[in-house]
């Protein structure tokens, strides 16, 4: 998955959510299709304990409603 080294330095991302690794493996392939920049954070060794093992990931924001409409999908979540 994709680290804050890789987003362009013109892009500005946001916090998307907190994800199961599946979902945000699944979530970053979608988003990989449809050209929509995006990163993740894993958990530290420590931080999973309170994280309970979530990846974290961040969005260009220019994309956030529709990568909120696909991550949405993806994990099962109604808003």
């Amino acid at each position: 998955m994709p680290g804050m080294g890789d987003v362009p330095p013109e892009v500005r991302t946001v916090h998307l959510g907190a994800f199961t690794p599946e979902h945000a493996e699944t979530i970053g392939r979608e988003f990989d299709e449809l050209g929509i920049v995006w990163w993740t954070k894993q958990p530290g060794f420590l931080s999973r304990i309170w994280e309970f093992g979530a990846v974290q990931i961040f969005v260009d924001r220019a994309e956030l409603e529709r990568a909120l409409a696909i991550a949405d999908r993806v994990a099962g979540r109604d808003r």
